[in-house]
């Protein structure tokens, strides 16, 4: 996920200079690499454990303890907010994404990306096994398809880029399926959906 956030980010650089990460695990590969931009960065996770496990040395990265639901953080407290394969272990889905505008200041930016609920791997599993039961990833509340993350975003914010997230596949058949998911008809296949939105 950190090439598609970083993707999602990099033609955005000048337009922020603080960034919030909420669920930024304990994986901060982009979180460095905007640091490195000279941008000020914060992470929070609800998982202590997770932060235990985050690097030691976090120059340029200010972690917290804190639940997506009560950002510890003033109104327009951010020029961007980072919410990658967070908002679907949120049992209040609406209510995480209100908090996220509230600590956006006007206009700002959220990069987004959640699993994709009709992804390509799981429609080709269900033709071969024939069995049309959807399994959710462990710890999911739910799963999006773009429509849905669509609507969820929609009051709060306005819709300006979709990045493609591929699976990674390789040889034979696996490439040419990674660039046809990169086509504007095939990208509701994607892993996950990743989006830029503005804030209202």
């Amino acid at each position: 996920m950190v090439v598609a956030v970083l993707a999602m980010l990099t033609p955005y650089l000048d337009e922020f200079d603080a960034v919030l990460d909420v669920g930024c695990g304990a994986n901060l590969a982009y979180d460095f690499a905007i640091a490195r931009q000279r941008k000020l960065v914060y992470g929070i996770d609800f998982t202590m454990n997770f932060l235990r496990l985050a690097p030691k040395d976090r120059s340029g990265v200010f972690l917290a303890q804190a639940d997506a639901l009560r950002l510890p953080f003033r109104d327009g407290a951010f020029d961007a907010v980072i919410s990658s394969e967070t908002i679907e272990h949120i049992p209040d889905e609406s209510a995480a994404i209100a908090e996220i505008a509230r600590v956006l200041r006007p206009h700002g930016l959220l990069f987004v990306t959640v699993p994709n609920l009709w992804n390509a791997d799981r429609l080709i599993r269900i033709a071969r096994t024939r069995d049309f039961t959807i399994k959710l990833m462990e710890g999911h509340a739910r799963e999006y398809s773009p429509r849905h993350l669509r609507r969820l975003l929609r009051h709060q914010f306005a819709i300006e880029r979709q990045i493609s997230v591929g699976f990674g596949w390789t040889g034979r058949y696996g490439a040419p399926l990674e660039r046809l998911l990169k086509l504007p008809g095939f990208r509701r296949f994607c892993k996950s959906i990743a989006l830029v939105a503005r804030k209202r």
